[in-house]
């Protein structure tokens, strides 16, 4: 919002090219949160705190190894990688820039997503919400008056977002490790077991992350594949293509909530026993969760263009914008069942099904269909959100079948 202010579209594709990069080596750190999650959700249902400690305390080294080795891959690969997507030179070099300076605070940034999926296996969601509630009041005040300037501070722009993004990244990340050592979540992990190194636990950790880390992996492809198609159709296209996703990603935080409480009631639920109470989570759930982005969906279907008039972007790349946030109106209810029912998986320990879930829609949908209605059929902007909303519906179809099938009841940790 405040880059859009800017009037620059060259601005707004960097970042949201760059951001890009970032969000996939987001995925990596994700994928042991997730097997952080089901494991300790596990042990917690079998009231073994000890066991569920060890596996917090592992989960947070392997996390903080694999930042570091991201973050020096990921600055030395950033102009190449924005090269490849066929940006043009200045979006390449300002991408970079903002590329480099998240990579260079991750090794405190990146592991949060590790400390809060420990905290929500313990179930525990109140601590990460209150840590992302500070990380993002600081990434908005530090973002103005970085991006603006203010008193004898001068005017950073891009680079000022990108310093406000790796601060408020850095203190999230300080404060997630800071709760888990001090005990002021219900898990406490010692400080001393992050320096004794368990290979066995580890690799039970692993070994569950990896169909997930393959999830990731494949979607992430998916996505610099399906980025690299929105790239051709112009910067214009793509600054209102990043419009469009930024005020549609605040529809996901219902279904992402909701698919928070569903991996971990499903994961505690069946460390009792209790199948029949991890069924009637996810039922109650994915209700809920379909309801709240299916109200958000009309309000992108009837309000789309003063949504994303707020931007202040030039004229044709609002008007782009708006017509994408309309269609996006057709996915909420497809991505609240995707989300919610993938967590359930996963808080089962079931980590294949959601990677075989995204492999099809990656493979039908997310780069091939994408790719005959943006450019066989010559239908720009438009077809690349129609092509998503179809990737959506047919990933949250196969979701059910398999969810109603029962197999992810037989999943072990």
């Amino acid at each position: 919002l405040f880059l859009g202010r800017l009037q620059d579209d060259v601005t707004l594709a960097a970042v949201g090219l760059g951001g890009t990069f970032i969000w996939i080596a987001n995925g990596l750190f994700r994928a042991v949160g997730v097997a952080a999650t089901a494991m300790v959700a596990r042990f917690v249902g079998r009231k073994d705190l000890q066991m569920a400690a060890r596996v917090a305390a592992q989960a947070v080294v392997l996390g903080t190894v694999s930042a570091l080795g991201t973050a020096v891959v990921g600055i030395l690969v950033s102009d190449n990688l924005l090269r490849l997507m066929g940006a043009e030179p200045e979006v390449v070099r300002q991408g970079s820039l903002y590329m480099n300076v998240i990579l260079a605070s991750s090794i405190l940034s990146f592991p949060m997503f590790v400390a809060s999926g420990v905290m929500r296996g313990a179930g525990d969601t109140r601590t990460p919400m209150w840590i992302a509630l500070i990380q993002n009041v600081w990434n908005i005040a530090a973002g103005y008056v970085l991006i603006f300037g203010f008193g004898p501070l001068p005017t950073l722009g891009l680079l000022g977002a990108g310093l406000a993004t790796s601060t408020a990244g850095a203190l999230a990340g300080c404060l997630a490790l800071g709760a888990l050592l001090t005990g002021r979540t219900p898990l406490q992990v010692e400080p001393r077991s992050l320096l004794i190194w368990d290979g066995r636990l580890a690799w039970r950790i692993v070994r569950l992350a990896l169909p997930n880390l393959a999830r990731e992996g494949v979607s992430r492809t998916g996505h610099i594949l399906f980025m690299r198609i929105v790239t051709a159709l112009g910067t214009a296209a793509l600054a209102a293509h990043q419009i469009a996703v930024r005020v549609e990603s605040l529809s996901y935080m219902p279904g992402w909530g909701f698919s928070l409480a569903a991996a971990t009631l499903v994961g505690q639920s069946l460390g009792r026993g209790e199948e029949d109470m991890a069924v009637a989570a996810v039922k109650r759930t994915s209700a809920l969760a379909c309801g709240v982005m299916g109200a958000i969906g009309l309000g992108f279907a009837f309000f789309s263009h003063q949504l994303v008039a707020v931007f202040g972007a030039n004229e044709e790349t609002l008007r782009l914008a708006g017509a994408a946030l309309q269609i996006a109106a057709l996915e909420q209810v497809p991505i609240a069942l995707n989300m919610v029912l993938s967590a359930a998986f996963q808080g089962a320990g079931d980590t294949r099904t959601p990677m075989y879930v995204t492999l099809f829609g990656v493979l039908i949908f997310r780069v091939a269909v994408v790719y005959v209605f943006a450019i066989a059929l010559g239908w720009g902007l438009r077809g690349v959100w129609l092509g998503t909303a179809a990737d959506w519906a047919g990933r949250a179809l196969l979701t059910v079948v398999l969810f109603r099938r029962g197999k992810w009841r037989e999943a072990s940790v």
